[in-house]
C-alpha cells in the first residue's frame, strides 16, 4: 500500500496541530486549578497564600 506524500504531510500537520491544542488545554487546566486553589484559600483565610499571583 502506498500513501501520497501530500496526504501524509497533511496528516502529520493535523496531528501536530492536535498535539499543540492538547498542550494549550493542559496549560489552561493547570491555570484554572491554581486560580481555584488560590481563590479558595483567600475566601477561607482572607489572605493569598505564597505562590498565588497578585493580579
Amino acid at each position: 500500500m502506498s500513501i501520497d506524500k501530500r496526504f501524509l504531510g497533511e496528516l502529520l500537520d493535523r496531528a501536530a496541530e492536535a498535539i499543540a491544542a492538547v498542550g494549550r488545554l493542559n496549560s489552561r487546566l493547570i491555570a484554572v486549578r491554581q486560580e481555584r486553589s488560590c481563590t479558595d484559600a483567600i475566601l477561607r483565610t482572607g489572605v493569598a497564600p505564597a505562590g498565588c499571583p497578585s493580579n
